[in-house]
C-alpha cells in the first residue's frame, strides 16, 4: 500500500511525501503519537485549545510549524520522519496538513 502526506506552509510551499508499507514498518498508531507528542513538547509548542487539551490535530500542526519549511523544502530525514509519524497517527493513506490554514485532513 502507499501512502501520500502533503504538507503546505502557504501558496508556492507545498511538500508532497510519499511513503511505502516499508517505509512505516515497526511503527504503531500508538507510538506515533507518543512521537508527536515528544516533539510537541521537544519544540516547546502551545497548546491552540484554550481548555488546554491538546488533539492529534494540534500536535501535527504545532511540530509541523515549529520545525518550518525548510526541512521539508530540502525532503531531510527530520521531514521525512514527520510525515510518517503524521500519517501512521491519523490511520490514513493520504494526509493532507495546510499549516497555514491550521487544517488536517
Amino acid at each position: 500500500m502507499a501512502y501520500n502526506v502533503s504538507v503546505k506552509f502557504g501558496e508556492g510551499k507545498v511538500y508532497e511525501f510519499k511513503l511505502q508499507e516499508r517505509d512505516l514498518a515497526g511503527s504503531t498508531p500508538e507510538s506515533a503519537r507518543r512521537w508527536l507528542e515528544q516533539k510537541f513538547h521537544e519544540f516547546g509548542c502551545e497548546p491552540t485549545n484554550p481548555t488546554g487539551k491538546t488533539l492529534l490535530v494540534d500536535k501535527i500542526l504545532g511540530v509541523a510549524k515549529a520545525m518550518g519549511d525548510q526541512p521539508f523544502a530540502r525532503n531531510e530525514s527530520a521531514a521525512r520522519e514527520f510525515a510518517k509519524h503524521a500519517v501512521i497517527a491519523f490511520e490514513k493513506s493520504a494526509l493532507s496538513i495546510d499549516v497555514s490554514a491550521l487544517s488536517v485532513g
